[in-house]
């Protein structure tokens, strides 16, 4: 069973973030459960993997519920966070936000051999905040203006700062069948 999360503010925001992750995980004809970050349940170990979506641009509600994500220094099963989802798995482990500005097609150079995507590749960023004091995360890889992908050092917790949903399903897949 996947948990699938949802960090958006405004309920039509859902449409653009959590659905394209359910249209994923449906075609693998996976199980799975859709949550408010703030409406989680307290067994999170009951599921497989979880999957941390992204929301809107201007949409930075999460940041201020941070200790909403306190769950993520505990947990033991694989983590995906997809944009807004990478930055509370990072600000959940000491990384602060930094403003840099990204929206449409990047390319992005991977730095490290990893299970979801390797070399070279474009993708779609739409975000204004970025990361940095990454310590607790291998770097996987950078786009010119910043960070876009980590692995945490010792765990199986995943950030992506662009949306994978968009143009590389590829990536979520790979998280999933791994």
């Amino acid at each position: 069973m996947i948990l699938i999360i949802n960090t958006c503010y405004e309920n039509l925001s859902e449409y653009e973030f959590v659905k394209p992750i359910v249209s994923i995980v449906s075609k693998l004809s996976m199980e799975y459960e859709i949550k408010h970050y703030s409406k989680l349940p307290n067994d999170l170990l009951k599921y497989d993997k979880i999957i941390i979506c992204g929301t809107a641009f201007k949409d930075n509600y999460y940041i201020n519920d941070i200790d909403k994500f306190s769950w993520l220094k505990k947990i033991t099963i694989p983590v995906l966070g997809i944009c807004s989802g990478m930055q509370v798995l990072c600000l959940a482990y000491g990384a602060e936000i930094e403003k840099k500005k990204e929206i449409g097609m990047i390319k992005v150079k991977t730095l490290k051999e990893n299970l979801l995507f390797e070399n070279q590749f474009e993708v779609y960023a739409l975000h204004e905040n970025s990361l940095v004091n990454l310590n607790n995360f291998e770097i996987l890889a950078k786009s010119k203006t910043c960070v876009q992908a980590v692995k945490h050092n010792d765990k199986h917790l995943y950030g992506i700062l662009f949306h994978p949903e968009v143009r590389n399903e590829s990536i979520v897949i790979n998280f999933l069948e791994f």
